[in-house]
């Protein structure tokens, strides 16, 4: 007697071309957005690649660092990996700059793969497409594909280790285990904070998917692995383990004497970088926080306690140390952004419905693409202007255009509150100008 089920014979008789028809009809769907995606990131971008001698303040440091010697100095943990994605762009484009620019636009590209696809395992693709899309036009986003930083790291790896995170929740698969460690891994490789960053949302789908201890140990052997290449690795180019953590002890001593809740107290400390944060945020997706918190609201339920703890896992260690030590630079919203946008495309749905969700999604993406093609730097007459275009209006295109990378410093002017907040209320000269490199010109 056979023993093969009615199930059995529906997935090998009559039944298997229907049941196979929407898997297929899903994975052209898929292919189709994420190509779309891609060829909307390089289209966008392409405009605003330059062979300028040094994009963004580290690019001096991303240049020398191609040598991979003992000046290697690129902002400590090191980013060994970001830096040899670099010399690999480098055989393709002569021109350093813009190997590493195009480094950017192809994690930005992986960004809004893995951003897509772990929408669809949470909202329809229409939404999911939108949502991606969105998070593209995203003006701190499509600044960084012009400026050579490693923050689109964030923006490739954290997605791509939640879409396999969530399918090994639900599926208990080892493909997906092995797929989550080993994007987190390279993550590592490409930025060793996602050490801190990325381990917790990848211990959380583990524990969420009741993962064995065979999976747990050839997970962990994977991250292991993978810190053992950029710890070694940028200790051999720096000349030896000691030397190497020094850089580290020196970089977070500066970063938590210049900025930690510990060292400058309350207001100057965590406000600050709250405060700080807040702006980075608030410039680059202010339209999207409403629907995102009525989202949020929407979601408030106990049964919903699985993906409010991944969420916690996913974007907790970026805004513990955003908030508590360091909030100084645009790219550690990155985290953030394609649960933003997500959260904002369920708002939309929740007020409107599925199909003008999408469109609404859609019109805030329109609304990003605008503010950074359309965006000017102010004429700086007096420190008012200074912050402005520093704090806010440099990220976009113009400041792209004219190679405004400078900071409040630059010019000599106090990044204190106090003192930011009387300069906006009662502006006075400015103190300083910068040295300009070749190219560069102050905006008039």
């Amino acid at each position: 007697m056979s023993s093969t089920t009615a199930a059995d014979r529906d997935r090998h008789g009559p039944l298997a071309p229907a049941l196979a028809a929407p898997a297929e009809a899903a994975r052209r769907s898929d292919a189709f957005a994420i190509v779309g995606l891609a060829l909307w990131v390089l289209a966008s971008r392409a405009p605003y690649l330059d062979s300028f001698d040094y994009m963004g303040k580290d690019g001096p440091l991303y240049v020398n660092a191609l040598k991979l010697d003992s000046t290697f100095d690129v902002p400590m943990p090191g980013n060994l990996g970001y830096v040899l994605l670099g010399k690999v762009a480098n055989l393709f484009w002569a021109e350093p700059v813009t190997a590493f620019l195009m480094v950017n636009v192809g994690l930005t590209v992986v960004g809004a793969a893995f951003a897509y696809l772990f929408g669809t395992l949470v909202v329809s693709r229409p939404m999911a497409a939108a949502a991606a899309l969105a998070m593209t036009c995203n003006p701190m986003v499509w600044w960084h594909g012009g400026a050579i930083a490693s923050y689109p790291v964030w923006l490739a790896v954290l997605p791509a280790v939640g879409w396999y995170g969530l399918r090994y929740q639900r599926s208990g698969r080892a493909a997906d285990m092995v797929g989550a460690s080993v994007a987190l891994g390279a993550g590592m490789i490409l930025r060793p904070d996602l050490l801190a960053f990325g381990t917790p949302l990848w211990a959380g789908s583990m524990l969420l998917g009741r993962a064995p201890i065979r999976h747990w140990l050839i997970g962990g052997a994977i991250l292991a692995a993978s810190c053992c290449c950029w710890f070694f690795g940028t200790a051999w180019v720096l000349g030896g383990v000691d030397a190497y953590l020094d850089r580290v002890r020196a970089k977070h001593e500066g970063d938590k004497a210049g900025f930690s809740f510990a060292a400058r107290g309350l207001f100057e400390g965590l406000f600050r970088n709250v405060v700080k944060y807040g702006l980075f945020l608030a410039w680059g997706a202010v339209l999207a926080i409403p629907p995102f918190l009525l989202g949020l609201a929407r979601s408030l339920r106990p049964s919903h306690w699985r993906e409010w703890l991944l969420a916690t896992l996913w974007v907790g260690p970026s805004w513990a140390f955003s908030f508590l030590v360091f909030a100084g630079n645009a790219g550690l919203i990155f985290p953030f952004l394609p649960l933003l946008y997500l959260g904002a495309a369920v708002g939309f749905r929740s007020l409107l419905g599925e199909r003008r969700a999408v469109v609404a999604t859609g019109l805030l993406a329109l609304a990003g693409a605008v503010q950074f093609t359309q965006t000017p730097l102010l004429a700086q007459h007096d420190q008012r202007d200074v912050i402005l275009n520093v704090t806010f209006l440099r990220y976009s295109g113009a400041g792209l255009i004219q190679r405004y990378n400078f900071n409040l410093d630059d010019f000599g002017v106090s990044p204190a509150l106090a003192d930011v907040r009387r300069q906006v209320q009662h502006p006075e000269a400015i103190p300083a100008f910068p040295e300009l490199l070749p190219g560069q010109v102050l905006p008039r």
